[in-house]
């Protein structure tokens, strides 16, 4: 039986030509993971503060929709290495209609977004972009994108270079994310959210953070 070669291990200069840039997902409490093309040395350093990490942060994109574990994960790494986040507002709250727990769980998880962004406005010093996204299924689970904390709280962050927006917000959001943070927020081109979207917004005209 015909056994294949293995595979080329790239290693050195080589491996280190071909990783994608540094990005990392924290969508748990404790724990995260690196894109799969990670520079190996990148993934064997146990913070970014290693010295052996330095050559490799030019860039470090963080994709987040878990506030607490990013919160956990910048205990032991300098968050002015991040050049980038990916925000994924999760609209899932766990709901118990006997004993009320949507509420509780709702506000915890606000105030999380909000301690978040706080530490970010004051300690990412060298973001440069910014992409936001608000999820949203129905009334029992309807996410952030109409809260006016939490878009006060995200409106803190400086953001040197662009602010990408999606999902489900209010319709003043667009305007009040500008004038707060000096960037005009861009769109995706082609969305097929817009009519859902809209209806979504009805009612949001008086929002006003």
């Amino acid at each position: 039986m015909y056994a294949p070669n293995p595979p080329r291990t790239l290693t050195g200069q080589a491996a280190s030509s071909m990783a994608h840039p540094p990005y990392i997902f924290i969508h748990w409490l404790h724990g995260h993971r690196w894109h799969e093309r990670t520079d190996p040395i990148l993934l064997n350093c146990s913070s970014i503060n290693e010295e052996a990490a330095q050559p490799l942060l030019t860039s470090l994109t963080v994709n987040v929709s878990e506030p607490l574990g990013l919160l956990n994960w910048l205990k032991s790494n300098n968050p002015k290495y991040i050049t980038g986040l990916d925000v994924f507002v999760d609209a899932y709250v766990k709901f118990d209609l006997m004993s009320g727990m949507a509420e509780k769980n709702y506000n915890q998880l606000l105030t999380s977004w909000q301690r978040l962004f706080d530490k970010l406005a004051r300690e990412a010093t060298n973001l440069q972009h910014l992409k936001v996204y608000w999820d949203w299924e129905n009334f029992i689970h309807p996410g952030l994108g109409k809260d006016l904390c939490f878009v006060r709280a995200l409106a803190q962050l400086k953001v040197q270079q662009s602010i990408k927006i999606d999902g489900f917000y209010a319709q003043p959001w667009p305007e009040y994310l500008e004038r707060k943070m000096g960037l005009r927020p861009s769109v995706p081109a082609e969305d097929p959210l817009a009519a859902e979207r809209r209806r979504y917004q009805n009612g949001t005209q008086g929002l006003l953070p």
